[in-house]
């Protein structure tokens, strides 16, 4: 195996490795974060290894408020099983790092979305929903007259959920 397939090989188990032991989806920009930043590869290497790892079934995709997210599939488990052992502890440890250091932020892309939709005049629906170890915590539909309002809406959700999920919760307790 030369060099060129060696990184290759080595890139495509990081990935792997990185969503195993996350269990659980992790978009397109957090793990290019983490290979980037730490020079595994190019960007466009990196794209091309995702897309060859998706039509080989070791990564399925998913869209969450327009984001794509991958995460391991069975046929991905068996082979980082047969393989791990070729990525080096120091690899193993960087990754371990990365998620730890930002799980928070992780987590609340994982479960927290917003979207709009048009709606059947000339409304816009607004979906907001905060979801924690699967479970919706709170979903919020809110019809609004101007798409302003509706990207507002969504950017502040997905910005300041936990303030406004204790504000909300806070006045209807009262």
């Amino acid at each position: 195996m030369n060099a060129t397939n060696q990184e290759l090989s080595l890139n495509k188990l990081i990935i792997l490795y990185m969503l195993n032991i996350l269990d659980s989806p992790l978009t397109n920009s957090k793990i290019s974060e983490f290979i980037l930043n730490n020079g595994y590869t190019s960007y466009f290497s990196l794209q091309e290894y995702l897309n060859q790892m998706t039509e080989s079934d070791l990564l399925k995709t998913t869209n969450a408020s327009h984001t794509t997210m991958y995460y391991i599939t069975e046929s991905g488990k068996t082979t980082l099983e047969f393989f791990e052992n070729r990525i080096p502890d120091s690899t193993k440890a960087e990754i371990v790092k990365y998620l730890d250091d930002n799980k928070f932020e992780i987590k609340s892309t994982l479960e927290i979305s917003a979207e709009y939709y048009p709606g059947k005049k000339d409304d816009i629906l607004v979906h907001c929903l905060a979801k924690e170890n699967k479970e919706i915590i709170m979903e919020l539909k809110v019809t609004v007259y101007e798409k302003d309002y509706a990207i507002k809406i969504c950017d502040n959700w997905k910005v300041n959920n936990h303030e406004i999920y204790k504000n909300l919760l806070s006045d209807l307790i009262k």
